[in-house]
């Protein structure tokens, strides 16, 4: 029996239309966010005057889907998955929780 997971792992753009669907849900609160999607990481940049602006992102690595956020400051969390459903879902929340501080904090 063929492992599914290998196949997502090998290519992350193949789920292009999952990451457009969490984007468009920041692009509505933020227009000055990006999108990149390559076969191995997927990311989502809050663009602002800083440097190092706050950035939501999901890459495979060492045959595990990483999942991390940075503020921009000074908060950095990753977390690996197996499985790509549960690093999608952590990604939704990272998403979530970037808009959430934004909201509170603004964009700096």
């Amino acid at each position: 029996m063929a492992d599914t997971n290998a196949i997502d792992k090998a290519n992350l753009s193949a789920r292009e239309d999952k990451f457009k669907e969490i984007f468009s849900a920041i692009q509505k609160e933020l227009t000055s966010a990006s999108l990149e999607i390559e076969a191995n990481n997927v990311s989502i940049t809050i663009n602002s005057n800083n440097p190092d602006p706050t950035k939501i992102s999901i890459e495979v690595t060492d045959h595990v889907y990483r999942v991390i956020y940075w503020d921009g400051y000074a908060v950095n969390e990753y977390y690996d998955y197996q499985n790509f459903n549960k690093a999608l879902k952590k990604f939704k929340k990272f998403s979530d929780k970037a808009l959430t501080n934004i909201k509170k904090f603004g964009i700096k």
